[in-house]
């Protein structure tokens, strides 16, 4: 009885002291996101579709306000070193300009070229709900009062659902707009640097992830996307949140 009351002991402990080197937290960020490669455009038009318009190329090269929220999970050694994970949910924007509106039946006029485009002044916005795991391994610098946590590692962006959103408006005051339920993006795959900065149990966090996912890989070059043969665009975002520790 003894033996097995001391073992329950020892195991007690052990764990306990086995958890104060295990911290869980929430953040909540934001950042800024936009594709970049050959064919992430600063411009394009929308197209006039069968059931709804649609941008021709959504992949743009300019900013969006992005956002979410996540929760953290990570093993601090003694001599600092870390392996952690973080799981979420992101709203991702990407922004680009319009400049043309290009209906599917010729009636009025058509231009040099023979093509009848209606000059229009908007912006489109590529919107990407995703889950995203971080595995990522580390280093914890200790400064006295401020410890300093070094966290290279991966995104794996799992889309939820996709929407190509806005609009434009043509010099006598129509106004275009688009809003496509796009086809799931594929599983986006970044390189990811990030810094955290903890004084007690409050943090300030930023980052970087660089895409490896081709996301044109099915674009239309031919049709304005952007260059040929091998049409690229991929992701990029920088991030920056905050962070309770729970314990």
């Amino acid at each position: 009885m003894k033996a097995i009351l001391l073992t329950l002991f020892i195991f007690i402990l052990s764990t306990q002291l086995f958890a104060q080197r295990i911290e869980i937290s929430l953040q909540a960020n934001s950042g800024l996101f936009h594709y970049s490669g050959n064919d992430a455009a600063s411009t394009t038009f929308i197209n006039e579709g069968g059931i709804s318009d649609y941008a021709n190329n959504p992949y743009g090269n300019k900013n969006g306000f992005s956002y979410g929220g996540d929760v953290q999970a990570q093993y601090v050694s003694k001599s600092g070193f870390i392996t952690g994970i973080q799981a979420g949910y992101e709203v991702l924007r990407s922004n680009v300009d319009i400049d043309e509106y290009n209906p599917s039946i010729i009636t009025v006029f058509t231009d040099a070229t023979g093509a009848f485009q209606i000059p229009v002044k908007g912006q489109a916005f590529l919107q990407d709900q995703d889950i995203n795991i971080n595995p990522y391994i580390g280093y914890r610098l200790d400064l006295k009062k401020i410890k300093i946590d070094i966290m290279p590692g991966m995104d794996i962006g799992i889309n939820v659902n996709s929407y190509d959103k806005g609009s434009a408006t043509a010099t006598d005051g129509t106004v275009y707009k688009v809003d496509n339920k796009m086809s799931d993006a594929p599983i986006d795959l970044r390189l990811r640097f990030g810094i955290a900065a903890w004084f007690k149990r409050f943090g300030l966090t930023a980052g970087y992830a660089y895409g490896l996912t081709n996301f044109a890989s099915n674009l239309d070059v031919n049709a304005g996307g952007g260059s040929t043969p091998a049409p690229n665009a991929h992701s990029e975002l920088i991030r920056f949140g905050i962070s309770y520790r729970i314990f």
